[in-house]
């Protein structure tokens, strides 16, 4: 009898209604935390977890990015082998169709951004305040680099899920484990950075064995409860915090660099998300439910790319006109805000979408490509290159902000600029466009968004 197991399963329809869930999530959450503030004349930023420490609860209920890799491993590795199976394409070529894919809108948010700080200091104002705002529209973009980098090992972890299964998702928990005994126990903080690939790569590598079929009848459920039974001993114990994401000033951080207890809640999440999927799957099939999903999951990388901008926007406008209200952090009040602010958000970012949609031929295509007579040997090593280069000045843009002391840092610019131009150029050499290149493939029916 064959091993059903190991069987790629159909598309779950689950996954693009769980992605598109997840986006708004995040989106809810960045905003309800997003205590923008505006006082002599400057913008600051408020830190609900610290002033409230009982908000960082709410955490488990906003850190939804573990299902971003879960959902991305999914798709990635059902777009993989249909591209590998199907049409015979060399990993590069996928791989530059799902990078250029996310790159080209990143890199219309970024111009969009730069271009209105140029702007604002052409015309006289003072670049220094603006420092938190272009740190707000940046702090979010840490995912894509992360991502990127698991899609690139996306043709590995499929074979090595073929090869090995379930082993392959335990043995990085395992290491996870490892990793965080010597860099909190030990005190090797820099260490501790390894599980940047390890923790998020374990938690992607789900969605590879969810495709392949191997997390499937009572699985899922043995793995959020064996999952969470490790969450609640761990968080108990004391030996990590509550809150999942960054809480300043907390000697541990759950995601800076993410630890074993991240992975744990990463690890219930995904087994009752999984355990749910084939009945939520049954319900969107019968309905008009999968078309409404399908047309959302064309906007979530839109979204999630943009949803800070009304943020600053309305803050911008409120709050220098003093037409907005700012309630003491954490009083009745304030709550109350944050509802109407929800409220504003919302239909500022409907309008922003609109926009977006209707010039999605700038906003949504991929990087461009420029046809380039070289040998073949070329292409990998251009286009590792250029990811790395992008993803790490995206990185340093997270970190630090698109104007950290109200100045444009030039290196990660640069930087950005030539990864984008080395993902543009594509070797050839001398054979016929139609024979070559991800140009000459067409679109799939199995393409989704690729957030």
């Amino acid at each position: 009898m064959p091993d059903v197991s190991a069987q790629p399963t159909l598309r779950e329809p689950a996954a693009d209604l769980y992605r598109v869930l997840a986006v708004v999530a995040v989106v809810l959450g960045h905003w309800l935390l997003a205590a923008v503030t505006f006082r002599d004349g400057r913008f600051g930023y408020d830190d609900v977890l610290v002033a409230m420490p009982w908000t960082q609860w709410l955490t488990w209920a906003f850190q939804v990015v573990p299902v971003f890799f879960v959902v991305g491993g999914y798709a990635n590795a059902a777009s993989w082998t249909h591209w590998r199976d199907s049409i015979g394409a060399a990993p590069q070529d996928w791989l530059r169709h799902r990078v250029t894919g996310i790159l080209g809108p990143t890199t219309a948010y970024v111009a969009t951004i730069l271009t209105a700080l140029a702007v604002a200091g052409w015309i006289g104002i003072d670049t220094t305040a603006l420092a938190m705002p272009m740190w707000v529209l940046a702090l979010h973009l840490w995912f894509i680099p992360v991502y990127l980098a698991a899609v690139s090992l996306t043709p590995v972890a499929v074979a090595a899920q073929q090869r090995w299964g379930l082993k392959v998702p335990a043995a990085m928990a395992v290491t996870v484990t490892l990793v965080d005994a010597i860099s909190i126990g030990g005190h090797v903080a820099a260490l501790g950075w390894v599980n940047y690939a390890v923790c998020w790569g374990a938690i992607y590598q789900l969605g590879v064995a969810w495709r392949r079929g191997q997390l499937r009848g009572h699985r899922p459920l043995l793995l959020a409860g064996s999952a969470g039974l490790v969450l609640a001993t761990i968080i108990g114990a004391g030996l990590y915090p509550v809150a999942m994401i960054g809480v300043p000033g907390q000697p541990i951080q759950n995601t800076s660099p993410p630890t074993v207890a991240l992975l744990a809640f990463a690890g219930v999440q995904a087994g009752l998300l999984l355990a749910l999927a084939p009945a939520v799957s049954r319900v969107l099939r019968r309905g008009r439910w999968q078309r409404l999903v399908a047309v959302a999951n064309i906007n979530v990388l839109a979204l999630y790319l943009w949803h800070m901008v009304p943020v600053v926007l309305v803050a911008l406008a409120g709050y220098c006109g003093g037409l907005l209200p700012q309630p003491d952090l954490g009083s009745a009040s304030w709550w109350w805000w944050r509802l109407a602010w929800v409220a504003i958000l919302t239909a500022v970012t409907a309008a922003e979408l609109g926009v977006l949609w209707a010039a999605r031929s700038a906003f949504a295509r991929p990087t461009p490509t420029l046809d380039v007579h070289l040998r073949p040997r070329w292409v990998m090593p251009l286009l590792v290159t250029g990811t790395a280069l992008a993803a790490g000045a995206l990185w340093r843009f997270a970190g630090h902000g698109f104007a950290p002391s109200g100045h444009v840092p030039f290196g990660s610019l640069l930087a950005y600029i030539a990864g984008i131009a080395l993902l543009s150029i594509h070797p050839m050499s001398g054979a016929p466009a139609t024979e070559m290149g991800t140009r000459s493939i067409p679109p799939l029916p199995i393409e989704r968004p690729l957030l």
